[in-house]
């Protein structure tokens, strides 16, 4: 008697234990069921949202606001002899001819320009006298490879002068504030040439900043 009682404690037992273990099967089932149900929820949800930003407006011209200065003012001045000489150096030139490399590549007949909400003041000079003030509205942004990265220049129109003009994002705030320009016609023929980056600087910049930027 005390034999049959004890085998059938033994199957209470055992039993008992494989419904504790099954139901912790089913539990940690139902756990890892759900996590990738989750996971797809915030994928999705960060692919549409990544989309939507793709598809709005992301920019507006009171996003350069601002004075700005043309950095070929800077072109002669004597704090960069050295770095036409780095440039001359490494590329196998004359300096003569890294100066003008570089006047070529930022090349623009205005040396200034000040951005106000809608509107873009165009000056001969830092401090010179005023070429023409024109209200811009956004149009598109068009993508460039450049290094290995798509960088985008942000197309603009107004009716004055300069039909088109096409900016790069404000960049290098740590160090040197500035951004790439091109205007001319239209977006198409600019965005065609090559080595053209008309750069425009903030007004605080010193000439070491600017010495960076040409030894570059």
């Amino acid at each position: 008697m005390k034999k049959n009682f004890k085998m059938s404690l033994a199957v209470v037992l055992m039993s008992s234990a494989l419904l504790v273990a099954c139901n912790k099967n089913n539990s940690s089932n139902s756990t890892n069921n759900a996590s990738p149900k989750e996971n797809n929820t915030k994928v999705e949800h960060n692919v549409h949202s990544d989309h939507a930003k793709e598809e709005s407006q992301d920019v507006a011209l009171s996003d350069w606001s601002g004075e700005w200065n043309n950095i070929a003012s800077y072109i002669d001045d004597a704090g960069l002899k050295g770095a036409y000489e780095e440039v001359a150096k490494r590329d196998n030139i004359t300096e003569e001819q890294a100066k003008k490399n570089f006047s070529d590549r930022v090349a623009v007949d205005f040396g200034a320009m000040k951005v106000d909400e809608d509107s873009i003041t165009f000056f001969s000079k830092p401090g010179g006298e005023e070429i023409e003030k024109a209200n811009f509205k956004y149009v598109d942004k068009h993508p460039m490879e450049h290094g290995g990265k798509t960088l985008y220049w942000y197309e603009f129109s107004s009716d004055g002068k300069y039909p088109t003009i096409l900016m790069m994002p404000v960049h290098g705030e740590d160090n040197m504030p500035h951004f790439h320009l091109r205007v001319g016609g239209t977006a198409e023929e600019m965005l065609a040439k090559d080595n053209w980056y008309p750069t425009f600087v903030s007004p605080t910049v010193t000439i070491d900043q600017v010495y960076e930027e040409v030894a570059e």
